[in-house]
């Protein structure tokens, strides 16, 4: 894996693959499709890394879409068409991307015939990379179609049939030539030039865009990362680390329809909900090198100190979620009530403590 998939562009693009309902690590492959597809058409190092980039970040607009339970499917539907605005506009604010990554991932979208999203765009109008990336994405489609998987000579069999129509003529020409000569890992992990990311800013970053998706949980990862670093630094733990933890903690809401997670942090009958919740989170990092080993503490957040040992860390995420939760004049009661079984002793008396020389 390069050191942009392994880094804050591989969390982005596992973050859009989760929003889409993709099988994570979708948009790195699709990255390495969109990238090999450029050189074959004759790019540069420049633009093979600007294909790489957007075509990891397609999907990343979707953390933006936020469509209501009782949404008509028109209203769905248009919401939808304007994900490759707000990933255009994400992949434009992220600093050092190559120029043309923001424009590629806006009109990926477009169709030959104008009926694609955004701008209804149509022939010579949709720019070459935006075209091709569109190409890359359907052909990576069929190819892991989850109902009906095809080998690569079907997938292009099914781009054919939309040549002229979704699909620019000559662009298909060249795919089906490039899929005829391409090497058997034509979607394996590739190394581009692309500058690295700082990778707690643009975590950071993220999670307030996750939070921000509900008015509830606007602002939390912040908190939690405030909080969870003070009492990392009392407990002699790393509080960069339990920050940093602590924002990851947002991807467990990285999905189109999670249900709220306003309940009560002490009921026992939310176990199951927190626990899909940190499980969803440990998934999404797992399946990015720099976040891997972070996987771990995240999926242990949701157990109770009455199940057995547990990591600090861990222990002390449980904690700064339920405090988060709990209106202030009740956490001292309720916590200390807790302690010994849902929550580590050592970690909600550290924390009672620095509430009392708060108050």
């Amino acid at each position: 894996m390069n050191d942009a998939a392994g880094g804050a562009l591989g969390l982005y693009s596992a973050v859009g693959d989760a929003f889409a309902g993709r099988r994570l690590g979708f948009g790195r492959r699709r990255a390495a499709l969109a990238a090999r597809f450029a050189r074959h058409r004759g790019g540069d190092d420049r633009n093979v890394a600007a294909n790489w980039v957007a075509g990891a970040l397609a999907e990343i607009g979707l953390v933006e879409v936020v469509i209501g339970p009782d949404a008509t499917a028109q209203q769905q539907v248009l919401a939808l068409a304007d994900a490759p605005l707000h990933a255009a506009r994400i992949v434009g604010a992220l600093p050092g991307l190559p120029p043309g990554a923001a424009d590629t991932v806006r009109w990926h979208r477009e169709h030959d015939d104008g009926t694609g999203v955004p701008d209804r765009l149509r022939w010579d109008g949709i720019p070459n990379d935006a075209a091709a990336l569109g190409i890359a994405q359907a052909f990576l489609e069929a190819v892991e179609d989850p109902d009906e998987p095809r080998e690569a000579t079907e997938a292009v069999f099914a781009i054919v049939a939309e040549s002229g129509r979704r699909f620019r003529i000559e662009l298909v020409r060249a795919f089906r030539e490039f899929v005829s000569t391409a090497p058997e890992d034509w979607d394996g992990p590739l190394d581009v030039a692309v500058s690295a990311l700082d990778a707690d800013r643009a975590c950071a970053e993220l999670a307030a865009r996750i939070d921000a998706r509900d008015s509830r949980t606007a602002g939390r990862s912040e908190r939690l990362a405030e909080l969870a670093g003070t009492l990392a630094g009392r407990l002699d733990l790393d509080p960069a680390h339990a920050g940093r933890l602590s924002r990851l903690l947002a991807l467990g809401r990285a999905a189109a329809d999670v249900p709220h997670d306003d309940f009560d942090p002490l009921s026992r009958f939310a176990r199951e909900r927190r626990t899909a919740a940190a499980q969803r989170a440990a998934g999404i990092a797992a399946s990015v090198e720099r976040y891997a080993a972070d996987a771990p503490f995240l999926a242990a957040s949701a157990a109770w100190h009455e199940d057995g040992a547990m990591e600090p860390l861990a222990a002390l995420l449980a904690l700064v979620l339920a405090v988060d939760a709990l209106p202030r004049l009740e956490a001292s009661r309720r916590l200390r009530a807790a302690a010994g079984t849902q929550f580590d002793p050592r970690v909600t008396s550290t924390y009672l403590r620095m509430l009392e020389t708060e108050i």
